[in-house]
């Protein structure tokens, strides 16, 4: 990237228990990035929380989040130029993996990171259908999904998504059984990688989903149930405990100094 990293200003607002901006939060404690780190390279962590009006808001003391943005949301600035912005989180974790260096977070051998993609792929399939059945069949999503109303909900769209989402994660598990079981990997990517942003990706699909709605991701899969309860014993998972306390008393809660 253009600029040295302390004339380039980096700003992410995140909202640490949300759903992709958990990810970030996975990311970051897995290449064990510390605050201290992200102050040298002059990047700047504002803290979103939900409030019911107006929603997803900076904390008092910390900058708005900018118009038109949700989480996470990176911006660049560099003098004499417009800012920049960032609105993908694997876009800004890539962003972060070239200026914070220390390894990739696909992968460190092309094997690893064309496994991470496929991977990537059928999870963004998979959080699709898993999304179309939730607002088919839980009315506590009227306020954001855009149904009209419970009378408008679809009991066979939600069957329907419902069926093709777990097609998906039997598939997942046929490519990683493998690793998972015989090999006892760490990480869904293969042997010899650390943790990538499948890791980070599938994690986050199955906590947000249990913390905030109940519904269990891997109940039907236990290939995928295994890999979650290891993934949860290695440092840089964080549960909705520490998430929350993250949110409600600062980063220090999640990153280290």
């Amino acid at each position: 990237m253009s600029g040295s990293p302390c004339s380039t200003k980096t700003t992410i607002w995140l909202w640490p228990t949300g759903l992709y901006p958990r990810r970030l939060i996975y990311y970051l404690r897995a290449k064990c990035i510390t605050l201290s780190t992200l102050a040298t390279h002059n990047i700047h962590l504002i803290p979103v929380t939900f409030v019911p009006t107006p929603a997803l808001v900076s904390k008092p003391g910390y900058e708005a989040r900018p118009k038109g943005t949700s989480v996470p949301c990176l911006r660049i600035e560099r003098s004499g130029q417009e800012p920049r912005f960032v609105y993908e989180s694997m876009a800004i974790m890539e962003y972060l993996d070239e200026v914070l260096g220390g390894g990739n977070a696909f992968g460190e051998t092309v094997e690893q990171r064309a496994r991470t993609r496929d991977i990537l792929s059928l999870l963004a399939d998979a959080a699709a259908f898993q999304g179309v059945a939730l607002i088919h069949s839980d009315k506590t999503t009227l306020s954001w999904s855009g149904i009209e109303s419970e009378d408008a909900m679809s009991a066979s769209a939600a069957i329907h998504a419902t069926g093709r989402f777990h097609d998906l994660l039997c598939k997942l598990e046929r490519w990683v059984e493998e690793d998972v079981i015989r090999k006892e990997m760490q990480s869904l990517s293969g042997e010899g990688a650390g943790a990538t942003m499948a890791d980070f990706v599938l994690m986050t699909a199955i906590m947000y989903f249990e913390d905030s709605y109940g519904k269990d991701w891997v109940e039907e899969h236990g290939v995928l149930r295994l890999w979650c309860e290891r993934a949860k014993g290695q440092a840089w998972f964080a549960g909705k405990e520490l998430l929350q306390k993250c949110e409600d008393e600062g980063w220090g809660a999640v990153l280290e100094e």
